[in-house]
């Protein structure tokens, strides 16, 4: 989800002043043998976008990209334009600034006002017969061999022809009568919305991977103008992230990973870090109104994909938010959209469960082990950057990053016989989930990180008929995925630990932070007299 990453990036570097680029980290390596069933992998965002001209020659549109560069001399050559919004609150002109650079830099992919393509751009990877017996013939026995991108701006439903055919021409290739199915991030809101379309005999296997089907923690809050900015998540992330920070200061002071974690960490404690999130959040609020409608109507919002990964709860007051008094005007967009959302997203665990009775092994793979991005206020909720687990999961019990079940929790697991479900962490109660047998949670891997690693998980799923939990010893409900080693393993609570946990341990034995209450008090006095000031620039 390159997109989604350069996205937040731009956010997070104009809220926290912060410039981040986030890349994929993509599969690489191969299994350790070839799939008996061929696998269609349906990958996230990632395909390669543009038009081809009358010759046939496929032109791409240049990609949306954030310059940290380029953001940070938008504020400092325009620092009078900031300098004025901060003193008179009025923030019009910031807005148009920003609103400007965002336009430039992600509109060269917006879709019409029916949410497909005015300038006849489409996907620009080949899956003739040609293609497919060249993967067909390589050594490739990876998840990727029979990759399948899409054009991930388009809604799912307007996926499946292209996605339909592509199965045909594998299965002529290979000579195969069965195959099976799996998506990975918005890859899975199309492998749900290919079953409901064609509850197609031959498909084996449906396995969600990362799963965006029932919302991503950036678009939901985004569309719909929930961004928050959590203190104590933008220092555990800034703990936990590789920001690989190099910037001279002064002769004497360069600004590291580790500075900027101390720097953070005394803000943290005394309450700075609060109140600057506070005032953030308190300027954002004043600012984003203005900004979203302006500029997702001719960048993200005309994606029906990316509405595809918008929460459920979120997702009336984003349409309200992006189109405003214009939705006649955008009726063709918001048609599309409202079609997915309430017959396919809104019904996915219906959908899989129709699939699992008409004999359809289904299984999920879920990533955990980090907070969200700190943009939202449920950014503590435990997730794999991106997907919430008890999304990802389809309703997966989890805790908060931060958290752990109680005794009396586990207790009435034990008494309830669903104390196998309960992770060794005690985080996650796989209990919850329809799928409570056929789903696996891999602590540890970030979402970003689509690692060769699982690939051997994926085709014992698929090549063991009614495979759980339980069948393969090496392949238990939950996984710790070794970074160094680059596999998979029995996740043991004592001995494999992720960032966020040694984080969370010195947080708990720090003796300063017992004082933290007191800087609290003061910092409440702060912020309420704060208000009462910025009242009558509100108004």
């Amino acid at each position: 989800m390159k997109v989604i990453y350069r996205f937040i990036c731009f956010v997070l570097s104009a809220v926290i002043t912060v410039s981040v680029l986030f890349e994929s980290a993509a599969a690489a390596g191969a299994a350790s043998y070839p799939s008996r069933v061929p696998v269609i992998y349906i990958h996230g965002e990632g395909s390669p976008i543009g038009t081809y001209d009358e010759n046939g020659e496929f032109h791409r549109i240049d990609d949306m990209t954030v310059n940290g560069e380029e953001i940070a001399s938008l504020f400092t050559d325009n620092s009078d334009i900031l300098l004025k919004a901060t003193v008179t609150q009025d923030w019009s002109d910031f807005c148009d600034l920003v609103a400007g650079y965002m336009i430039e830099s992600f509109g060269g992919l917006a879709l019409g006002k029916d949410g497909m393509p005015a300038d006849g751009s489409v996907s620009g990877v080949d899956y003739s017969e040609t293609k497919v017996s060249q993967q067909y013939s390589n050594d490739d026995c990876s998840l990727e061999k029979y990759a399948f991108d899409y054009d991930w701006r388009l809604d799912p439903t307007d996926n499946m022809k292209r996605l339909r055919d592509y199965a045909e021409t594998i299965l002529k290739v290979t000579g195969s009568d069965k195959y099976a199915v799996a998506g990975r991030c918005e890859g899975a809101c199309l492998a749900v919305t290919y079953w409901e379309t064609y509850h197609d005999p031959r498909m084996t296997d449906l396995i969600l991977y990362a799963s965006a089907a029932k919302g991503i923690i950036p678009i939901g809050e985004s569309f719909s103008g929930n961004m928050y900015v959590d203190p104590e998540c933008v220092e555990r992330y800034v703990y936990d992230a590789d920001l690989n920070l190099n910037i001279p200061i002064t002769d004497f002071i360069t600004l590291t990973d580790q500075l900027l974690n101390n720097i953070l960490k005394i803000a943290s404690d005394v309450c700075g870090l609060d109140y600057a999130c506070w005032s953030v959040n308190n300027v954002y609020q004043q600012i984003y109104d203005t900004i979203t409608p302006k500029v997702f109507k001719q960048t993200f919002g005309t994606f029906p994909g990316f509405w595809a990964m918008c929460e459920d709860r979120y997702f009336e007051q984003a349409k309200d938010v992006i189109f405003g008094t214009e939705k006649d005007e955008y009726a063709g967009l918001i048609r599309k959209i409202d079609n997915y959302h309430y017959n396919i997203m809104n019904r996915t665990e219906e959908i899989l469960q129709n699939a699992a009775e008409s004999g359809v092994d289904v299984s999920n793979v879920v990533k955990y082990g980090f907070q969200s991005y700190p943009l939202s206020k449920d950014s503590m909720v435990l997730s794999d950057e991106m997907c919430r687990v008890d999304y990802a999961g389809l309703g997966t019990t989890c805790t908060n990053i931060d958290e752990k079940f109680s005794e009396d929790y586990v207790n009435n697991a034990f008494k309830k016989g669903n104390i196998r479900y309960i992770s060794p962490d005690l985080t996650i109660d796989a209990s919850t989930t329809p799928f409570r047998d056929t789903t696996w949670y891999i602590k540890n891997l970030h979402h970003q990180n689509f690692t060769s690693a699982v690939d051997d998980l994926f085709f014992e799923i698929v090549n063991t008929k009614g495979m759980t939990v339980r069948t393969k010893d090496a392949y238990p409900q939950f996984l710790f995925f070794d970074t160094e080693k680059e596999e998979l393993l029995a996740l043991n609570a004592v001995e494999h630990k992720t960032d966020s946990d040694i984080f969370n341990n010195k947080m708990e034995n720090d003796i300063f932070r017992f004082f933290k209450p007191v800087f609290t008090f003061i910092f409440r006095i702060i912020t309420f007299i704060a208000k009462i000031f910025m009242l009558p620039a509100r108004a």
